[in-house]
């Protein structure tokens, strides 16, 4: 009701109290929309925006007693590192934002029959509240359900592994929490993503550079390889690089 403005009867006929998942940042329902749909419900918990700006406080004070008193503490850049957690924790609480995330992949992977995104119900997300469609596939990692389901899993593999690289090398922009809980098969060996809460994204000069990196060790010019490495900084020249 906090979120949505209007009582959850007017919106769902059923929500089932027991969660399908928790998480430190919020839990997730099944439930059915009053006009039939199966669906999911995302719901922040209550007073958590609260203790996470605290525990970000509590954090940045950290991070910069580090670099005044801790020597070397600048290599790891501790103020930067507190910044970046900040960015992507609040972003990971804004379920609308969510919800234009999954809609953007949907987008990006428009006419691919290899991958399902779930359906997002705009009317009933606002806030701390995310309504998205319910998907009933297989775990990825539940391999002895996979094979009882019939299904490939070298063919799961190729297409997780090219949506990947797509998303990454083409995109720009990735989904940064793949665990297998996130990661479901539904008929025909697709592909369903779960939690877009936490995005990557990168730029044309990092894609260009990871797609030539890619190619080196595809084609295993080890020479390549180590010029690229050089050339972006992350090795250095006094590095053994014939060892």
């Amino acid at each position: 009701r906090k979120y949505l403005g209007r009582e959850p009867a007017e919106c769902y006929s059923s929500i089932d109290p027991e969660p399908l998942a928790a998480a430190s940042i919020a839990q997730v329902h099944r439930a059915r929309l009053v006009s039939g749909e199966e669906v999911v419900i995302k719901v922040r918990r209550p007073g958590v925006v609260g203790v996470v700006e605290t525990d970000i406080d509590a954090l940045m004070g950290l991070a910069v007693l580090a670099e005044r008193h801790l020597p070397g503490s600048d290599l790891y850049d501790p103020v930067g590192l507190v910044k970046e957690f900040a960015r992507t924790i609040r972003r990971e609480m804004d379920f609308p934002r969510e919800a234009h995330t999954i809609e953007k992949f949907a987008e990006h992977f428009a006419g691919d029959p290899t991958l399902h995104f779930p359906t997002v119900y705009w009317d009933q997300t606002a806030g701390g509240v995310l309504t998205m469609e319910y998907i009933n596939g297989i775990k990825v990692s539940d391999t002895s359900a996979l094979e009882r389901a019939g299904l490939d899993r070298r063919l799961i593999a190729r297409r997780g592994a090219d949506a990947f690289l797509r998303m990454v090398l083409t995109h720009g922009f990735f989904h940064g929490d793949p665990h297998p809980g996130n990661v479901l098969i539904l008929p025909d060996n697709v592909i369903c993503l779960l939690d877009y809460g936490m995005v990557g994204r990168l730029d044309t000069q990092l894609k260009r550079y990871l797609t030539d990196i890619l190619l080196a060790i595809v084609e295993r010019d080890v020479d390549e390889v180590i010029s690229l490495l050089l050339y972006s900084g992350d090795i250095t020249d006094t590095l053994d690089t014939r060892a």
